[in-house]
């Protein structure tokens, strides 16, 4: 249940720190069988807004600081010293009710990877039967999709023209269709598939924390911002926190779990003393255990954009300029459940890769029916087109780049020092122009030419690589996949090991996606649902 508040000094068997895409699986799976006190601790308030419900109204969320932190990198040295806006949730489901609701297990060869760099239990076929039951897709082939799990997957197939248009252009280019991007296929060009259920945002909340509220051994309580762990030694005994002007703490019999996501959860490590001592020593605070990987690691998907106008009506853009066309599409909602409300951006895409000298793809290629200067913006005074318009976002898939993600000051209300490092590597420079190639030639293909006025950014002008590097590093923005700050792995940078136990101490653990080794998918939302799902069953394990 929901509490406002809770006694300083009380008593649970874990503490949950975060109700995030992780934390939600967590607090439910662990509360399940009724044998142990779970508390759930969540910085924001509750996912009552309705434009976290609809998808589409996520744009509204993104300019919302009561839903959002809204956090902002250190200046990116190779992208003009610009800093980024990197967006995060502050609301129950953290991120799961602000994304963009895209529904992507991932590469099966990337969590084959993480196996292989000595994760033990974490390759795609030890993952094969978390996914099954995280999700409800009765639509799929069975031996390797789910049904009945808490996370809905709607396909978008046959969706709309331009979309067809799209994937016809990517398989004339010499790409294949995939019906299935989740059954173990991962190259080639399809429509997305949305974490969402008759037309509705399926969140962590919606999809795990509700059905879960009614048990009596699980309080959940929203508005509390967590400071620190508390530590007996090289044991982790409860957490402090401030809820309004009041600091408490609380007592773990069994464990602490950290799910407060990537930018979050390392923080809250070296707050508590637990990181590289020269970061910790730098603010002065004592050094409770040495673990020089704690805010390193940090990886994330930058991307970089071709927009194009549109020779049909076809976009969003067109809808925001119209009240009949805003009208038709809020009705198709109300009564059908289906239409542009129903997603928040993309619509299809392309897994590829830049050359046949990689094994796997490195390159993604998404349409987003719109088209403006922000992307944070769905008006047109605000930034969308004045004509009808469609995007091409291009995504490197394992950027070589390599950021941090550490404390500026012992206060916990302030935000980390978070640097991606953006295109900090050669490789990710020669790896977006090759994905900007492909983009042009998809979208000479006969299927696309005649939807497509002309190419608007950067424009037919910009052809050679310096011009085409300029561009990018004036326009290239997060995709909002932060992970790596709390490493999993055997190696001296490793965070926490393959059970996600933090390395060294007892009674804590790290259990979100900064735990990832590197990124495994596109997008990172049903990845970090499967962590959770995997890391209740390694916590209940070892009770």
């Amino acid at each position: 249940m929901y509490v406002n508040s809770i006694p300083d000094g009380a008593e649970f068997d874990y503490v949950v720190v975060g109700a995030g895409s992780s934390g939600c699986v967590m607090a439910a799976k662990l509360s399940a069988d009724g044998r142990h006190r779970v508390l759930l601790l969540e910085a924001g308030g509750r996912d009552t807004s309705f434009n976290i419900k609809v998808p589409l109204f996520v744009a509204h969320v993104l300019n919302d600081e009561n839903l959002i932190w809204p956090y902002m990198t250190e200046p990116q040295v190779h992208l003009n010293g610009q800093p980024q806006r990197w967006t995060r949730g502050r609301v129950i489901g953290g991120c799961s009710s602000i994304n963009g609701n895209l529904f992507v297990r991932g590469d099966p060869k990337e969590y084959d990877r993480w196996r292989d760099l000595g994760c033990e239990g974490w390759g795609y076929n030890d993952l094969m039967p978390i996914f099954k039951r995280l999700e409800d897709f009765p639509e799929g082939d069975q031996r390797v999709r789910g049904s009945g799990g808490p996370i809905h997957c709607t396909p978008l197939t046959k969706f709309d023209p331009l979309s067809d248009a799209f994937l016809d252009a990517c398989n004339e280019a010499g790409y294949r269709k995939l019906n299935d991007y989740n059954d173990g296929s991962y190259e080639g060009a399809f429509y997305l598939q949305y974490s969402t259920r008759n037309g509705w945002r399926n969140s962590t909340p919606v999809g795990y924390l509700n059905p879960a509220l009614k048990r009596h051994n699980l309080t959940v309580l929203p508005n509390a911002i967590v400071t620190r762990i508390v530590m007996q030694g090289k044991r982790a005994s409860g957490v402090a926190f401030r809820l309004g002007d009041t600091n408490l703490q609380v007592k773990a019999r069994r464990e602490v779990i950290l799910s407060a996501g990537p930018l979050a959860s390392p923080k809250l490590l070296e707050l508590s003393g637990i990181g590289a001592k020269e970061v910790l020593q730098q603010h002065g605070i004592a050094v409770q255990h040495h673990l020089p990987g704690v805010g390193e690691n940090l990886r994330d998907h930058p991307n970089t954009r071709i927009t194009y106008e549109c020779a049909q009506p076809l976009t969003i853009n067109d809808v925001l300029r119209s009240p009949l066309r805003k009208l038709r599409e809020g009705l198709r909602f109300a009564f059908k459940r289906e239409g542009l409300l129903t997603i928040c951006s993309a619509t299809a895409q392309m897994n590829y890769r830049s050359s046949d000298k990689v094994e796997q793809p490195d390159l993604v290629l998404r349409l987003l029916p719109l088209s403006g200067r922000d992307r944070y913006a769905r008006t047109p005074e605000k930034g969308l087109d004045p004509h009808s318009g469609f995007t091409f976002g291009i995504t490197v898939l394992q950027p070589f780049s390599r950021g941090t993600c550490h404390i500026k000051s012992t206060d916990p209300l302030q935000q980390a020092a978070m640097d991606p490092k953006y295109l900090s590597h050669e490789a990710d420079v020669q790896t977006f122009l090759d994905g900007m190639r492909v983009a042009r030639k998809v979208a000479e293909q006969p299927a696309l030419k005649p939807l497509i006025v002309r190419e608007t950014r950067p424009g037919p002008d910009v052809h050679d690589d310096a011009a085409l590097l300029d561009y990018m590093k004036g326009t290239i923005q997060t995709s909002w996949h932060m992970v790596g700050t709390c490493k999993m792995g055997v190696d001296e940078m490793a965070v926490v090991d393959p059970q996600l136990r933090v390395r060294g101490l007892e009674g804590l653990r790290v259990i979100d996606s900064s735990i990832c080794p590197t990124i495994p998918s596109s997008n990172t939302n049903i990845p970090s649902i499967a962590i959770g799902e995997k890391g209740a069953d390694m916590v209940l394990a070892a009770v």
